[in-house]
């Protein structure tokens, strides 16, 4: 099954630090079948993908390797 990754990328004006992240799950299929991830930055939301359940393990993987090597 291909996986489905959409992204969008806005421009914010001032990026000097960043306020949040913020994780929520999407209303299509079951839940917890996707999430989306939002990075915020003074306040504009600059980064908006939309990950698939396959993607989010993959990410907790990853986060979890680095964890374990720091």
């Amino acid at each position: 099954v291909a996986s489905h990754r959409k992204s969008t990328v806005s421009t914010a004006p001032s990026c000097s630090s960043m306020t949040g992240v913020i994780w929520k799950g999407k209303g299509k299929g079951s839940p917890g079948d996707s999430a989306e991830k939002q990075v915020q930055i003074d306040g504009s939301v600059v980064l908006k993908v939309e990950f698939t359940a396959q993607n989010l393990g993959k990410l907790f993987m990853v986060q979890a390797h680095q964890e374990y090597n720091n």
